[in-house]
């Protein structure tokens, strides 16, 4: 089952009602208009991704590789809406330790999809940037992999003033990221399409050895 129309305005009517009583009256259309189309995308993708990554949890369910519609409020500062208006997969080897993981979401936007961190870290972010300077073989496989596909674009937070003006361009894109994941950016010309797994996919597949890249030189968070 693709994602529909009643995917992208359910999204919305919730976000804007932000009422958990709205929400409860409208449970069997979140089932079978969000998470059922979520789970089914998700396992079309898992087999490919399983070859990328043995270690990934992949779980098609809410609250394990299908993210909640509905946030924790109890520790923000920000008043913020209760219920987002997306909602995302992600292939991850482990929650909360400090892995890159690969995802997608849908949001009334269209789909979107990438690979890499919320929140690196500054000691992964150390970690990598060492490995950019010295011209680690591992990084010079993932920036050749990085430049030769053309969908996903590295974005993240960036220094105001780059530390490293000296350093050629290829390496600045990512020297000069305080955080940094790839990402296609929202797509609503394939939100509907059948063949959405099979883009997202050729995707994913183009920038694994960033992935590995990434995934190799995590330091992982102590709790």
């Amino acid at each position: 089952m693709a994602f529909s129309e009643r995917t992208l305005s359910f999204l919305m009517e919730n976000h804007v009602m932000d009422s958990r009583e709205w929400f409860r009256e409208h449970s069997s259309e979140y089932e079978e208009f969000v998470v059922k189309p979520m789970a089914e995308l998700f396992e079309l993708i898992a087999p490919a991704m399983l070859k990328i990554d043995p270690e990934f949890i992949c779980i098609p369910k809410v609250g394990k590789s299908i993210s909640r519609l509905w946030r924790d409020t109890r520790m923000q500062k920000a008043e913020l809406p209760t219920y987002r208006e997306y909602i995302w997969g992600s292939f991850v080897r482990e929650k909360y330790r400090g892995y890159p993981s690969y995802w997608f979401a849908v949001s009334p936007a269209g789909v979107e999809w990438g690979m890499g961190w919320y929140q690196a870290g500054s000691a992964t972010m150390k970690a990598l940037r060492e490995k950019v300077l010295s011209d680690d073989p591992e990084w010079i496989a993932a920036d050749e992999a990085y430049r030769k596909q053309k969908h996903l674009k590295i974005v993240g937070e960036t220094y105001k003033k780059s530390p490293f003006v000296t350093q050629p361009e290829n390496k600045r894109a990512w020297l000069d990221q305080r955080n940094i994941s790839l990402d296609s950016g929202p797509l609503p010309s394939l939100t509907f399409s059948e063949g959405l797994h099979k883009r997202i996919i050729k995707d994913f597949r183009a920038v694994a050895p960033v992935y590995k890249f990434f995934v190799d030189n995590a330091v992982m968070w102590e709790w």
